[in-house]
């Protein structure tokens, strides 16, 4: 044991970590451990624990823990509540030298579906992704959440469409089917799928992903994370939660239909095996012709096994599959102010008819948790996955000199195969010293990642047809594909990282973090037969980096009510780049400075307001025809504020803004970087949003709900050289719906106002129109 009672610990301060510890001998004493379950089943993270008549409190993790350590023999009172849960009073008597075990079970305030039990998004804990069981308020950070309820309330299926409830975040989704985000107006973040990185995005900064019918939360850390998850998050984190199994039985389904032959069912069911073996099971199924019929088909299904052979083991094993087809969407090429020549319609998609983008995935994730001593835990998760993109589709569109025609100038096939291996693991140590308290975290994270991109040859009738602008025939003939190449990703990512927080007075708490990467990726091209078998081997190209990231934060809490924060953190991310001519690039590197304030009135009202610096440096933009160029570094300032409260029963109010001035900055050298002071590209310097929700709870219309939403950005430009402008927009939702004891029905209205509007852009000019007016119907039951 590294810690004793009779031993003085010293650690260092230095400009990375600052650890305090020392021991001290309490005189009979005793300990506290605690599990806080939810009566209806699962484990409650986030619950808040007092000793009644004195300061002295705590919160539950993932697993629903809990502990308090050197208490003093004698009786105690315990108040445990959680958001959406029956507070409770417990009776508690410590025992000089022994430790004294409580299980506490909760009710929920109110019997809901259960897609619904959530009762705010304000309150996350967000343990995993701060891998801390501490409050936010505690935490130099800012993070935002999407809950079961809200993606409930406005009909979200996807991951874009769900993150436009989140302050600082624009969703991208281009060529039908790829969702990438820019996050205070970046485009490097992470994706994480139950604390595991999703590569994919990393390296081609878009990938697609299945519908939400297995997604309980989506959790959004703001700022660079690379301390705990590695390279490449200046912007942020976004983690997909997944459920988990429960102890008692539950079940929901869910049918939908709406616009654009809109279909959706959803299923799930969970429940206890045995006393040490639960269960969750999740399908989902989606499908819509689409606006301008660029729809898709998503089919995904989830299981998960939950095992506790003792109080001291848990493991988790989830398992999760998606066949996802969609129809591919080139967008429409417009003129230089944006708009569309005489005889395009917004309704038309110029795609061959034959176009697809085609996803499979399964992944698969185990996690054990093992307690070592009552504030020492190991745990270990290992996951895998392999994920195949097939994609064939027209990528550009090209006006003839009279515009009254378009050719289809670059029409592409890839096939990204990609299988990660990916584990962490880390040791968690809690201690203590006088007033001084500390969370103490050491992990080594180890990713082993095999890609390869097959290419083909394109022939047929279909190849660089032209079409009419007005009334075209989408079908130009046959369009066929002949593998020629593939291109191979190996790469190995050692991670050794560390974290500390400390509660260093009752005012003051304190998060440092350390950590080290190791990068090492080889890179060559193969030519292959039509049947994929090697013809001719490439030369391979290594690349090599390590990088040394930090971040350091600090709260003040003047008074209950009221944090305070200051934090800074640096960032890299490796270059895979590699120009025609075998040239290769620096990594990217960078930092962030924010400063904050969090206040919490009663268990109402949540407010943040965050200030920011963002720099990126060694920046390269991908060019037509596999060129790259080298655009510098770039700049994001700005502030955003977020609001969630609940001032009456049954009433939810969340609301944000967002200011971003994100820009290129010029060369260090003689060099003339064209771009400087322009506008970084999809960074609106404005950005709002806002959801209101009322159910009645009781009385006359008990059981009626009605919502209303505003999303809203300002102009924001399509390319580096600021020549193509997506114009601003603001568009309006609504929601009505009815439930009576198990039984939920819904009607969702999207873009209400029928606002006719561009989204995103892709190589310049090529604009997706937003969708108009649209309806979703639902019909929910659980048992």
């Amino acid at each position: 044991m590294l810690f004793t009672s009779t031993c003085r610990s010293r650690f260092g301060v230095s400009l990375f970590f600052l650890w305090f510890s020392a021991c001290s001998v309490f005189a009979q004493t005793g300990r506290l451990k605690g599990i806080v379950r939810s009566a209806q089943g699962g484990f409650i993270a986030g619950a808040a624990i007092r000793i009644e008549g004195s300061t002295r409190g705590a919160s539950t993790g993932d697993d629903g823990r809990f502990e308090f350590r050197k208490l003093p023999a004698g009786p105690y009172s315990l108040r445990i509540s959680a958001i959406g849960y029956q507070p409770v009073t417990q009776a508690v008597t410590i025992r000089s030298d022994e430790v004294t075990t409580v299980r506490v079970s909760l009710l929920h305030e109110i019997r809901e579906l259960s897609e619904v039990t959530v009762s705010s998004q304000r309150i996350t804990p967000f343990v995993s992704l701060n891998k801390l069981d501490v409050p936010a308020r505690d935490l130099p950070v800012t993070t935002s959440a999407v809950t079961q309820l809200t993606l409930a309330q406005r009909g979200s299926d996807d991951l874009g469409d769900a993150l436009k409830n989140t302050t600082g975040v624009r969703s991208n989704n281009t060529y039908g089917g790829f969702q990438h985000f820019t996050i205070r107006g970046f485009n490097n973040f992470v994706l994480l799928v139950d604390g595991v990185r999703d590569e994919r995005h990393n390296i081609s900064t878009s990938a697609p992903n299945t519908n939400l019918a297995n997604v309980e939360r989506i959790e959004v850390l703001k700022g660079p994370a690379s301390v705990l998850f590695g390279h490449s998050a200046l912007g942020g984190v976004i983690n997909i939660v997944r459920k988990k199994p429960t102890a008692d039985f539950q079940g929901d389904f869910s049918a939908s239909y709406g616009s654009y032959q809109t279909r959706r069912l959803r299923a799930g069911a969970g429940g206890a095996l045995t006393n040490t073996l639960r269960y969750r099971v999740d399908l989902g199924t989606s499908d819509a012709d689409g606006f301008r019929q660029a729809g898709a088909q998503t089919n995904n299904a989830y299981a998960a096994l939950e095992f506790t052979p003792t109080t001291k083991d848990y493991f988790l094993l989830t398992v999760g599959a998606n066949d996802d087809h969609y129809r591919t969407d080139t967008g429409l090429p417009v003129l230089p102010d944006g708009t569309l020549v005489p005889g395009m319609s917004r309704n038309t998609r110029y795609n061959d008819p034959a176009d697809f983008l085609k996803h499979k995935r399964t992944d698969y994730q185990l996690r054990y948790v093992r307690e070592l001593g009552p504030n020492l835990h190991l745990s270990d998760q290992l996951s895998y996955s392999s994920d195949n993109i097939d994609y064939l589709s027209t990528e550009q569109l090209t006006f003839n000199a009279r515009k009254d025609s378009l050719t289809r100038s670059s029409p592409l096939y890839f096939n990204h195969l990609t299988k990660p291996l990916q584990n962490q693991l880390e040791l968690t140590y809690d201690l203590s010293s006088g007033k001084i308290k500390q969370k103490l975290l050491v992990g080594y994270s180890f990713s082993l990642l095999d890609r390869k991109t097959y290419s083909a040859t394109l022939t047929g009738p279909g190849k660089g047809a032209k079409i009419p602008v007005a009334n075209p025939i989408l079908n130009q003939g046959y369009l066929g594909y002949t593998p020629t190449l593939y291109r191979a990703s190996d790469e190995t990512v050692h991670g050794f990282y560390l974290q500390d927080w400390l509660s260093l007075t009752e005012k003051w708490k304190a998060l440092v973090g350390l950590r080290y990467d190791s990068f090492a990726g080889t890179y060559y091209t193969d030519k292959v037969d039509a049947n994929r078998n090697v013809t001719e081997k490439g030369a391979k190209t290594t690349i090599r980096t390590g990088a040394l990231t930090y971040r350091a934060g600090l709260v003040y809490q003047p008074v209950t009510p009221l944090s305070v924060y200051a934090s800074y953190a640096t960032y890299f991310k490796p270059s895979r780049r590699i120009a025609p001519n075998g040239e290769t690039f620096d990594p990217e590197t960078g930092f962030q400075g924010e400063a904050g304030a969090r206040l919490e009135l009663s268990s109402r009202w949540t407010a943040t307001l965050a200030a920011y610096y963002m720099r990126k440096d060694n920046q390269v933009e991908s060019l037509a025809g596999g060129v790259y160029k080298r655009i510098g570094s770039a700049e994001s300032k700005g502030g955003e504020v977020e609001l969630h409260g609940n001032p009456l029963t049954g009433l939810e109010i969340t609301a944000g803004y967002t200011y971003t001035r994100a820009k290129y900055l010029p060369f260090s050298g003689s060099e003339v970087n064209p771009v400087a002071g322009n506008r970084m590209v999809l960074a609106p310097e404005h950005m709002a949003n806002a959801w209101v929700h009322y159910e009645r709870r009781g009385g006359l219309l008990s059981g009626w709900s009605v919502g209303a939403g505003l999303n809203a950005q300002s102009d924001t430009y399509a390319n580096s050289a600021n020549t193509y402008v997506l114009p601003a927009y603001a568009t309006a939702d609504v929601s009505l719906g009815y439930r009576i004891g198990k039984i939920g029905l819904q009607l969702n209205v999207n873009n209400v106002f029928d606002k006719a509007y561009f989204t995103n852009v892709i190589i310049t000019n090529q604009f997706y129109p937003g969708m108009p007016r649209n309806y979703l119907l639902t019909m929910r039951y659980s048992f």
